[in-house]
């Protein structure tokens, strides 16, 4: 099928979903077809999608489709700033994906039934640029699944091929919270596996196949997951997923950028602090990782790394070997 029709097609899907959704009693075939201007076939294999890839449940009665009572949060009213601000979030993930979401072309969709004319404007002209992103549907059907186990608490078996690994493994996990992480443009599932016998942290998007339990569990009260993720830059893991330990990390901005270290915040431990020459001294608390590394890389000499010793090392190597690779 060309890129054309699938953007046609889950266009389709979020439109078939929030015609159910507004309709309580449900629509007939025909209907739907006549409103989406496509045959009652088509609307037969749009709503086997709809449940097969999207894991929304629909009811039928003879020709009659809606949604499974429940399914969807109760009604709730949002003021402007309150809608701006889903409107500004829905952007990031956007930013962050760069794929087509059904899901989010819904939301998208709902939100601009309840805002004014102008904001409606630009919300759709967002909608507009979102069909002509692809469409990754394994990672749906996975990050779907993934929710649903999450929010009923009950336990997924995947297979899941770690960065180092030669191969994937099969594992049994209880997912305890999900992040995204702009750095990496990747999403992670906080989980306990059962194999390793402790808390782990999985790329959503390595995940080879998944499978939902009947098996339920709980979440220590103990876990918080900000305190978990807030030695990281994004999320980082080891090979064997656990976070990389946090320590001191000092960056001198020369004064030609210090404005831009007053007036950003990188991470919530961080401290910026003007100096007399006009640089600024920005110490935070986190891991080493490869996208620490690439955000220092990035600034250039506008950006000294004064602590600790081996990551000034490391950056040190890291530019020899740039100009190693751009000698004549």
């Amino acid at each position: 099928m060309g890129k054309g029709k699938t953007k046609d097609r889950t266009s389709r899907w979020a439109q078939i979903e929030h015609l159910l959704y507004q309709n309580s009693k449900g629509l007939k075939i025909k209907e739907i077809a006549r409103v989406c201007n496509v045959s009652t076939r088509q609307i037969y294999r749009d709503l086997g999608d709809l449940e097969s890839k999207l894991g929304i449940p629909i009811w039928e009665q003879g020709s009659t489709r809606g949604i499974v009572e429940n399914y969807f949060l109760p009604h709730i009213r949002f003021s402007l700033p309150e809608a701006l601000n889903v409107f500004l979030a829905a952007r990031l993930m956007l930013n962050y994906a760069h794929c087509y979401d059904p899901n989010m072309a819904s939301t998208f969709m709902k939100l601009n039934s309840i805002v004014p004319p102008l904001l409606r404007e630009q919300i759709q002209k967002t909608m507009d640029w979102m069909q002509k992103q692809s469409m990754d549907e394994k990672y749906l059907r996975t990050l779907a699944t993934l929710t649903e186990a999450w929010v009923s608490r009950y336990q997924v078996k995947i297979v899941y091929q770690s960065l180092p690994a030669e191969k994937a493994t099969e594992r049994t996990i209880e997912p305890y919270f999900i992040q995204p992480a702009a750095a990496g443009h990747s999403s992670y599932v906080i989980a306990y596996c059962h194999r390793t016998k402790s808390l782990r942290t999985f790329k959503i998007e390595r995940i080879e196949a998944i499978e939902a339990s009947s098996e339920s569990y709980t979440i220590s009260p103990d876990f918080d997951a900000n305190e978990y993720l807030g030695s990281s830059w994004g999320i980082t893991v080891d090979s064997e997923g656990e976070i990389i330990k946090q320590e001191t990390i000092k960056l001198k901005f020369n004064p030609e950028i210090a404005r831009i270290a007053e007036e950003t915040t990188w991470h919530p431990s961080q401290i910026t602090q003007r100096q007399p020459d006009g640089s600024a001294i920005v110490t935070m608390n986190l891991s080493v990782t490869v996208e620490l590394l690439t955000f220092i890389l990035g600034w250039g000499e506008k950006v000294e790394v004064l602590e600790p010793q081996e990551l000034r090392q490391e950056i040190v190597e890291t530019a020899k070997a740039m100009l190693e690779v751009y000698k004549e």
